[in-house]
């Protein structure tokens, strides 16, 4: 330490007076955490046991202090070295003939340990004069010019006052020396405008100084940097952050590789950004940012905080005019100023990513965010980056948390540059003073237009950063909006009867729908029997009893009653709204008028009824010209036919039957089913009997007429259509019947001995292959036989089972064999129900005797 003359100008008390080294040897003790007697070793070796000597200490009243022992015996050191310049200028101070230091005038800087107490004594002083870097001189009480030290090279071993320094390396070129008196200033070259940005946006990010040290690491591996180092230390020199990476990148308590004895004495003196190329004791070379927050003043007791950012090179480091040392230093730079706004939010704990800061936004009903600066060159805001925010985060255009976490903030909100708040956020990071901007107008660009929201926003300054809330407020206004939109479009709206407070809310289009004066208010359950037709009050009743009693939701309609015109029909979804404890407590539902519904419900029944009628008219006059006439009395026979439509009479079925003579006096028996229904089936149906006859009179057996229908039917217009026939002649002389069958049930044989299927097994349904195979079998039957040819509408129900009806034409048939036709056909359709989606067609041929 420097200091005066007794009595001179900026003369202070000597430093070895009884009351300082006392003062000084208990604040020791309660910063070091050493004993009484350490702490007075370190004394004596700072100051020496007695007065300074008045010979021998080079001229003039700036000379440093020296112990009381020899020049260069490490004896009065506990740190081994002596001062420089002792010894009555034997030195080389002496021999410079300038009091601390070397012959070629560069200034001798002594290593000391870490947790120097020179830096402990400068906390305790009340001013910077002779500041605790041993080496310095300056003016009398006046601060040591830092100057030095950004230039020369800081020896690192003991004893390193017997030997010049290495030459320190020479300025970049064009670079012109620091002014006299005005520390060093910060290099910023080495990086452009955008990129110093990008950097700074990804500094941002880093939430702790172990994050923003391992960010940096990356960055400046690439240059050589081996280990990055950062630390936050308060007024009195207490480490209060700390964060390290790479090599060695252990966290440390005291600091042993960050040479703070160095940088804490500049930062008193010379708060703003500096930058110090250093040598380190082990021949490292050190870049070291420093800076302060809130103002650092020595032995007081005082918010400020002071930021020191180190990178460790191994050697000599990049040399002065290298481009990597332009940008490394423009690096660092870059990450003192994160690490100066991380220190400024005066966390409660170290890790600043734990969740207390989540915990914070968490607890605030709106959206809201932390932000953090984002700096030019200049060291002025050009960004914020969005650090994190809360679940509620929205932005205009329905961006999620998620989508604005990490980015930057005009990326989200493009629309605060435009309003002008972006700037009030800089003036609340700048000044301190909260923000509170009531709803305003805000328009954020969209697709070339500016897209307006009403906007109310508040600010707050944490630390180095920002907490930021917002609220939409035409958020409700527009769902109360879209609201009323739904409820006019549906014609609905909804109530609630709270039957504990006895509350009613209704919205607005309920008092139309009851034509009622929204300025009477709502009506109470008891008063809405009044206005509801008398004949559907027996369903509303009920259905208010399912809410009350069941718990449990209803639907149900009723008509209003209206004091002119024609009743209103209502809709109504209602639900129970119940307790813990499943007690009533309130009704609440959904009421809409459906009478538009209804009238255009009843004029389309009306119209369908029309429409019924004119297709049953046309389908009775169509299956009248489709169907042949037929003679009950044929040769031979006595027949009975019966067809019997589906109930949907204007659905033509598909069935068909035929019975003529022919002109070789035999009878010609037909009947079949075409596919489907409708005009299309009835097409396929005259098709197929048109082209039957046809045949017929060719005199072609029965298996030949099927071949012949099923080409029809294989190469009609429709390829999926297929159908089902028996073809028979009925010989009279001979009495037999000559059949064949194409995928149809087989005919019943009814006589004295009971009712049996005929067997022929051979025919595909027509249309369905070409090789069908269809071969005629002869039935010779007997005077009084009856033989039943039907379609399967008799015995196929979609209800019951196909063999338990079979079984039953088999009984029927053979119970009514030998009455007269008519009857057994009478009897057959009564017992068997006939399928009232199908149409059915019977034929009973009854052999004459004799």
């Amino acid at each position: 330490m420097a200091h005066g003359g007794a009595g001179g100008p900026g003369s202070r008390p000597w430093a070895g007076s009884p009351a300082l080294l006392a003062r000084a040897e208990r604040f020791l003790v309660s910063r070091l955490g050493c004993g009484p007697e350490e702490a007075r070793q370190y004394l004596r070796g700072l100051v020496g046991s007695g007065p300074p000597a008045e010979a021998g200490r080079g001229t003039g009243p700036h000379d440093p202090v020296a112990p009381e022992e020899g020049p260069g015996d490490g004896q009065g050191d506990p740190e081994g070295q002596a001062g420089p310049g002792a010894g009555g200028g034997a030195g080389p101070a002496g021999a410079a003939g300038r009091p601390g230091t070397t012959a070629e005038g560069r200034p001798i800087v002594s290593a000391r340990r870490p947790g120097d107490v020179s830096v402990m004594l400068a906390a305790m002083t009340d001013g910077a004069a002779g500041t605790g870097v041993p080496g310095d001189s300056g003016a009398a009480g006046g601060p040591v010019d830092p100057r030095r030290h950004a230039e020369a090279d800081v020896t690192a071993s003991p004893g390193a006052s017997q030997s010049p320094p290495p030459t320190p390396p020479p300025a970049g070129p064009g670079s012109p020396p620091p002014a006299p008196g005005r520390p060093a200033p910060v290099s910023q070259r080495g990086l452009g405008d955008s990129d110093y940005l990008r950097l700074s946006e990804e500094l941002s990010a880093a939430r702790t100084p172990g994050e923003l040290a391992r960010l940096l690491q990356r960055r400046l591996r690439p240059f050589g940097a081996r280990a990055i180092l950062l630390a936050v230390l308060d007024g009195d020199g207490l480490l209060r952050m700390s964060g390290v990476a790479g090599e060695g990148g252990e966290p440390v308590d005291d600091w042993a590789r960050a040479p703070l004895r160095y940088a804490l004495p500049l930062i008193r003196m010379c708060p703003s950004d500096r930058l110090l190329w250093l040598d380190d004791e082990t021949g490292d070379r050190m870049l070291i940012w420093a800076s302060t927050v809130g103002g650092l003043r020595p032995g007081a007791a005082c918010d400020g905080r002071a930021c020191v950012v180190c990178v460790v090179w191994p050697g000599t480091g990049p040399p002065a005019g290298d481009p990597g040392r332009a940008r490394a230093e423009a690096l660092t730079v870059c990450g003192g100023r994160r690490l100066r706004d991380l220190a400024a939010l005066s966390a409660p704990v170290d890790d600043l990513s734990g969740p207390w800061l989540d915990s914070i936004l968490d607890a605030i009903p709106i959206p809201a965010a932390l932000l953090f600066p984002i700096r030019d060159r200049d060291g002025r805001v050009a960004e914020f980056y969005v650090d994190r925010c809360n679940s509620h985060a929205t932005g205009l255009m329905g961006r999620t948390p998620e989508q604005i976490t990490g980015g930057r903030l005009l990326e989200a909100f493009p629309g605060l540059a435009l309003s002008g708040m972006f700037d009030a956020y800089v003036r609340v990071l700048e000044t301190g003073v909260p923000l509170s901007q009531e709803p305003f107008t805000y328009e954020e660009p969209f697709h070339g237009v500016l897209y307006p929201a009403v906007l109310s926003l508040r600010a707050q300054r944490v630390g180095g950063g920002l907490l930021v809330s917002w609220q939409f407020h035409d958020e409700q206004a527009r769902i109360a909006a879209r609201m009323g939109d739904a409820e006019r479009l549906m014609n609905l709206g909804w109530a609630e009867w709270n039957l504990v407070t006895g509350e009613i809310a209704w919205s607005r289009r309920i008092y139309d729908i009851f034509d009622l004066d929204p300025r009477r208010g709502p009506l109470a359950l008891d008063r809405m029997a009044a206005h509801v037709y008398e004949d559907d009050l027996p369903a509303v009743v009920r259905a208010v009893a399912a809410l009350s009693e069941r718990r449990a939701a209803a639907t149900f309609e009723f008509r209003t009653r209206r004091a002119a015109g024609a009743p209103r029909h209502v809709n109504v979804t209602a639900e129970p709204v119940v307790d813990a404890l499943g007690h009533l407590i309130a009704l609440r539902g959904v009421v809409q008028d459906v009478t538009a519904r209804r009238r255009i419900e009843a004029a389309l029944k009306t119209s369908r009824g029309e429409l019924e009628r004119h297709r049953r008219r046309v389908a009775e006059e169509l299956q009248r010209e489709l169907l042949p006439e037929w003679s009950p009395d044929l040769p031979g026979l006595r027949v009975a036919v019966r067809y019997q439509p589906a109930e949907d009479s204007a659905q033509v079925g598909g069935d068909w039957y035929e019975a003529t003579t022919l002109p070789d006096g035999r009878v010609l028996i037909a009947i079949g089913d075409a596919s489907g229904h409708g005009l299309q089936a009835a097409a396929r149906m005259a098709q197929l009997r048109n082209a039957l006859l046809g045949m017929a009179f060719t005199g072609a057996d029965p298996a030949r007429m099927l071949e012949c229908l099923n080409l029809v039917a294989l190469h009609g217009r429709d390829e999926y259509a297929i159908a089902t026939a028996i073809v028979a002649h009925f010989d009279p002389g001979e009495r037999t019947l000559t059949w064949a069958r194409a995928g149809h049930p087989a005919p019943i044989l009814a006589g004295e001995a009971g009712a049996r299927q005929l067997d022929n097994a051979h025919g595909a349904a027509l249309g369905v292959t070409p090789e069908a195979g269809y071969r005629s079998t002869t039935t010779r039957l007997r005077p009084g036989d009856s033989v039943v040819l039907y379609t399967d509408g008799l015995v196929e129900r979609h209800t019951e089972r196909g063999d338990d009806r079979f079984r039953l034409l088999l009984d029927v048939a053979g119970q009514c064999a030998g009455a007269d036709p008519d009857h057994q056909l009478r009897s057959l359709l009564s017992a068997l129900d006939t399928d009232p989606q199908d149409d059915t067609c019977v034929i009973v041929l009854h052999a004459k005797g004799g």
